[in-house]
């Protein structure tokens, strides 16, 4: 199971568009909490924020979040349901959380992390085709894995492995088609050129010297 990352926030009890902005000059990003019966504006360091996730994938995170609210604390799952950017200078705006429950089922993008080499690509008579990095999955908060490995090392040139190839955990189910292709081996570019040309270097064409004609004797 992914563990999920300790997030601080606080109750927002200043909500419009100059109580936001006066928030965001100090610092702090203003977020919405989402539930069943939840509604939440709250606040969040932004020094903190981007301490806890430099150098990480923010989006589809699961979240512990402790909230503050009159001196009280409490304790929440919760997802990084989404961030929102300043267009030109990448500025974190806005988070939306989504508060989750033990019996209700996320859907997060979980990447793929590929084990072992094939023959053919150690060689570098093939290359790797890699069409799906990051699948998209369904569990439980509880089964939410932090990556999927992928076998690869038996791969011989030409095959692929689908998305239906791919042993998940226990709980997970992948949104995908079965019949996606995950990542194909083909061959190296120019690699059919070279054979060719050493398969007539080692058979070149023998070209026999023709005799003269004998001279036909004089009549």
């Amino acid at each position: 199971m992914a563990q999920p990352i300790t997030l601080r926030a606080s109750i927002r009890k200043a909500v419009g568009k100059s109580a936001v902005k006066k928030l965001r000059s100090k610092g702090n990003i203003p977020a919405i909490l989402y539930g069943k019966k939840t509604l939440l504006p709250l606040e969040i360091s932004g020094t903190e924020f981007k301490n806890l996730f430099h150098g990480k994938r923010m989006e589809k995170v699961l979240l512990n979040l402790e909230i503050t609210a009159d001196q009280e604390k409490k304790s929440t799952l919760a997802f990084l349901q989404e961030i929102q950017l300043h267009p030109i200078t990448d500025k974190l705006l806005h988070l939306d959380l989504h508060e989750l429950s033990a019996d209700e089922k996320v859907h997060a993008e979980i990447d793929l992390v590929f084990l072992g080499e094939p023959q053919s690509l150690k060689s570098g008579t093939a290359n790797l085709d890699i069409s799906l990095r990051r699948l998209k999955i369904s569990c439980f908060p509880k089964d939410l894995p932090d990556i999927i490995h992928v076998e690869i090392g038996h791969l011989k040139t030409g095959e692929s492995i689908h998305v239906g190839d791919i042993p998940l955990p226990p709980g997970v189910e992948s949104l995908h088609p079965k019949n996606q292709v995950v990542l194909s081996l083909v061959p190296a570019k120019g690699g059919e050129e070279v054979e060719t040309a050493a398969t007539e270097t080692a058979e070149p064409e023998i070209i026999k010297e023709k005799k003269p004609k004998a001279e036909e004797p004089s009549q």
